[in-house]
């Protein structure tokens, strides 16, 4: 019998501002248009949940991983003591990504 251990996924405050705002966005268009983002985002937290090595490492800083959803990267990191993925960043795909990533995000 196979059997699963699930990491817990953390969203940091950035990262918490950053999904609301991309959600506040996304309002502006059609209706169904947050919802699809959403539902994207909680299916991107389960696989993570489950494989958070699935996704590659951002080429431009390799501390971090990334997930796409929707137009949006998801920078995470992998705390593996604590067995935990925290999300840093939840940024437009078309933005300059590498100049909006700070120290503090580290």
């Amino acid at each position: 019998m196979l059997s699963f251990v699930n990491w817990n996924v953390v969203m940091l405050p950035k990262a918490r501002r950053e999904y609301v705002r991309a959600l506040e966005y996304l309002s502006d268009f059609y209706p169904g248009t947050p919802l699809r983002f959403r539902s994207e985002f909680q299916r991107t937290m389960r696989r993570l949940e489950f494989n958070p090595f699935g996704c590659s490492p951002y080429p431009d800083n390799p501390d971090y991983r990334r997930a796409l959803v929707g137009k949006y990267t998801l920078l995470y990191k992998i705390a593996e003591a604590q067995h935990e993925v925290h999300i840093h960043r939840i940024l437009r795909s078309t933005w300059n990504i590498p100049d909006l990533l700070e120290p503090d995000d580290e």
